[in-house]
């Protein structure tokens, strides 16, 4: 009776060992769709006009021509956001064009290599002046832009809370620049030439790894009555571009199967092929536990 209560033990502890392995084997196989477009503008600080498109389409396009004229357009298969503002008139409202995508990226084989990954801003602001200039009026007409990366480990951000200081986590990858420059608003014309740049890598740990990567940009121009700026095109159409690059060798693979020439994860990719799956393990434990009671057995 002794011996059956010994090998009662045993069972029980490696069939609780599976129970604990298996949570953690679902933490690394992520395969479910999960990528979004997001155009997005603002008139002044008015409300958010917005485009977020979420496992749907990859490239969405919004546009608004209410105060001036603005648009902005995100495409996530070429990894570009391009954004396009203008006003003319004697009252200038300032203009907000805003673009981010992410996608989920599995990355296969790559242990012991950098994912190199990049997003540029680059555009151009014609300026016109002539319009009243106020005393009063202690603010000058500026332009700001930027542009940012994240990366995290699959699932753990969303596309509205992305940035950090938003969420809970630490994301493995964070670069983020942008610029101010103000418009000169006595001379008649003026021409900007404007860019700025994130740059990033990320090391691959193992042959199995799974992440969410997002890009995010947007161009503000700010401008009051009597600031002397009558009217202003910002063109950043040639544009917002999202750039990466593997190791040799490296198999990488999208959600949507439409990021970067980026094919979806084949359907028979189970994960990493040193880990079972949890059938795999309950056949294994159970041979455990018959090798086992065997020898228990056979010593007694």
């Amino acid at each position: 009776m002794e011996l059956r209560k010994n090998i009662i033990k045993t069972s029980s502890a490696v069939l609780f060992s599976v129970c604990v392995i298996q949570p953690a084997i679902s933490a690394v196989i992520v395969d479910d769709s999960s990528y979004f477009v997001r155009p997005a503008l603002r008139v002044s600080t008015g409300e958010l006009i917005d485009g977020i498109t979420v496992n749907g389409e990859t490239e969405v396009m919004l546009s608004q021509g209410v105060s001036g004229y603005s648009e902005s357009t995100v495409n996530l298969s070429e990894g570009t956001v391009k954004m396009y503002s203008s006003e003319y008139g004697s009252t200038l409202d300032g203009l907000q064009t805003f673009g981010s995508f992410g996608e989920r990226v599995t990355i296969k084989n790559g242990a012991g290599s950098n994912w190199d990954v990049g997003f540029d801003i680059e555009g151009f602001l014609d300026v016109y002046a002539g319009a009243p200039l106020i005393p009063s009026v202690d603010t000058s007409p500026s332009i700001f832009y930027d542009v940012g990366i994240a990366v995290y480990p699959a699932g753990e951000v969303s596309w509205n809370n992305f940035v950090p200081g938003f969420n809970d986590f630490t994301p493995i990858l964070y670069e983020y620049n942008s610029a101010y420059d103000l418009i000169d608003a006595d001379a008649e014309s003026s021409y900007y030439d404007l860019f700025t740049s994130a740059l990033g890598s990320v090391e691959i740990v193992s042959d199995y790894e799974v992440f969410d990567i997002f890009a995010f940009t947007n161009v503000i121009v700010s401008s009051d009555y009597g600031d002397g700026l009558e009217a202003y095109d910002a063109d950043f159409m040639h544009t917002a571009s999202f750039n990466m690059n593997f190791a040799e060798g490296v198999d990488a693979y999208s959600s949507s199967g439409d990021f970067m020439g980026l094919a979806k994860l084949p359907a028979d990719d189970g994960g990493p092929s040193q880990i079972p799956e949890p059938e795999s393990l309950l056949l294994f434990a159970s041979g455990i536990t018959l090798l086992f009671t065997r020898r228990k057995f056979i010593v007694s």
